[in-house]
């Protein structure tokens, strides 16, 4: 098996202390950052944009595993990786939280009431009354802060807008047509080949620069779509990961740690209730744990997650790129002692196996959702970290050749029926065949769907409702051309089988089918249908 040695695995358990961990390994530990792949939320809008009678909502818990209390930094992300909320929980050792995604969407952001209490001075170290910067800092059960928010000393205001105690029943008001407005317009997706199919398009997306710039609570569809990541961070900040100060200003952990605690002290879990008969799910799955390891920096230019692909790299000479020693370091509260080289977390694969169900006689029918990631190119802006000037266009909005709609993203497949039947895209040869399918070609064209199976004969070909040929089977499924290699380029899918009405519902994620060692070779990112590899 391809793993780091035993001695080295032990070594870090030696410091982690939380969990058996083999780094670019497909297992289930505790990690620095949850990713929870998808969210959705439906029920009526009032006049306010508040989510009223919700019909679909999504529940998320997660667990500070660790004794050392933590700073958990919520971003919630929409369908094109724009992030457009975000908030702060302090968690004591060992503590849970639980959240409904409908009551964040309606700005009930204090979601671990008991660490958000204090009347004057926030968790996160100002003091409301004086509007003054004095965090408590340490290892302790109630001690959530590593290190000072370097804003403190550069001249940044980021320490005196950075709270974990938000104002009820409503924490961002001010822009509430803006944050619903970028997730808005979201449901089941069918088409596989079509940028113009049904929830993919969202041509009023204010976080992509369409429509009013604040948004507009009178249009609101009343569903709602995106993902949602946690990080450890050292000091409660305002950053969205898709910042580079994020990193540049040691937010995320990463440095800082030492050699007797680690970042990778976060599990979790993630509810789908939609109770619709025969069309809905109510099922659950773990959140996707993602480890840190200082061995996995920008430095040696090893695979990184999806963050990756948000800051800068080789040339810049960067925090990032040069080991501290350039343009953008700071030198000063956390930069000197905690200077960013990477943000370390262990990368996810592109290649799955499920099973499917699709008998609609039988009332039986599965969903996948589908989280991907890469750096892909727009129209109009080049090389870009999320899809948004796909979505805007330049010819036409959902442009075909950019984004995930080009030849470098197209998902190569061969689906099986129970008895060992295969149906290959023609011209493909299937996952480990190579090759570039003749036709049809197939695409996930966003980074967070979930995507309704049943009949659909663009990934289930040889489906026949009259025969009952192909009603149940498997799909070898990878998010890529085989050609095309990137070291941003991962992906996650999770399965959803429903029967009759609601009594029989189950959700899992599906199976890794890139081996026993996720992390590759890097590669450097290219133009058109390929890639130049290292």
């Amino acid at each position: 098996m391809k793993k780091f040695s035993v001695f080295i695995a032990l070594a870090l358990l030696a410091v982690a202390g939380t969990g058996y961990a083999v780094t670019c390994a497909y297992d289930n530990v505790p990690g620095a950052t949850l990713l929870v792949p998808y969210f959705r939320v439906a029920g009526t809008i009032d006049a306010s944009g508040y989510v009223v009678d919700t019909s679909t909502d999504t529940k998320i818990s997660f667990v500070n595993v660790s004794t050392p209390g933590i700073i958990a930094h919520v971003t919630v992300w929409n369908k094109y990786s724009k992030a457009v909320l975000d908030f702060n929980v302090p968690m004591t050792g060992k503590d849970v939280v639980s959240f409904s995604m409908a009551d964040v969407l309606n700005g009930k952001l204090n979601v671990n009431p008991n660490t958000q209490i204090t009347p004057t001075v926030d968790a996160c170290g100002i003091n409301l009354a004086t509007n003054t910067y004095a965090p408590k800092i340490g290892w302790g059960q109630t001690t959530y802060i590593r290190f000072s928010n370097p804003a403190s000393v550069t001249g940044g205001n980021d320490h005196l807008v950075s709270i974990s105690k938000y104002a009820t029943p409503d924490a961002f008001a001010a822009f509430r047509g803006r944050v619903m407005d970028s997730l808005d317009e979201s449901g089941d997706i069918k088409s596989f080949q079509s940028s113009t199919g049904a929830w993919i398009l969202d041509t009023t997306n204010p976080a992509c620069g369409l429509g009013p710039s604040n948004g507009s609570v009178s249009t609101l569809s009343g569903a709602f779509s995106g993902y949602v990541t946690v990080d450890v961070v050292n000091y409660c900040t305002n950053f969205f990961p898709d910042q580079e100060t994020f990193y540049t200003q040691d937010a995320i952990a990463t440095r800082g740690w030492g050699t007797t605690y680690t970042p990778n002290v976060l599990i979790g879990d993630v509810f789908y209730v939609d109770p619709t008969a025969n069309s809905g799910n109510i099922s659950g799955d773990q959140a996707v744990a993602l480890e840190f390891d200082t061995r996995l920096n920008w430095n040696g230019l090893a695979p990184q997650t999806f963050f990756g692909r948000f800051i800068a790299t080789n040339p810049a000479a960067t925090c990032e790129t040069t080991g501290g020693v350039g343009a953008g370091c700071q030198t000063t509260a956390g930069g000197a002692t905690f200077v960013f080289g990477g943000d370390g977390r262990e990368p996810l694969g592109d290649r799955y196996g499920f099973r499917y169900l699709s008998a609609d006689a039988l009332g039986l029918r599965t969903w996948i959702l589908v989280w991907r990631g890469d750096v892909t190119f727009g129209p109009n802006v080049g090389p870009t970290a999320n899809l948004c000037d796909w979505l805007v266009g330049d010819a036409a909005q959902g442009e075909k050749g950019y984004g995930f709609y080009d030849t470098n993203h197209q998902i190569i497949y061969s689906t099986f029926d129970n008895d060992e039947g295969i149906y290959t895209v023609p011209g493909s040869g299937g996952p480990s065949g190579g090759g570039t399918p003749v036709a049809p070609v197939d695409y996930v064209f966003l980074e967070a769907n979930r995507i309704d199976l049943l009949a659909n004969t663009q990934i289930i070909p040889g489906y026949s409702a009259a025969t009952g040929a192909f009603n149940g089977g498997w799909i070898d499924f990878q998010l890529r051309d085989s050609a095309y290699f990137s070291i941003y380029n991962q992906g996650w899918v999770g399965v959803q089988h429903s029967g009759p009405g609601t009594t029989l519902n189950v959700g899992h994620g599906a199976t890794s089918l890139n081996g026993d060692f996720i992390c590759w070779q890097p590669a450097i990112f290219g133009t058109g249908t390929g890639v130049v590899v290292n």
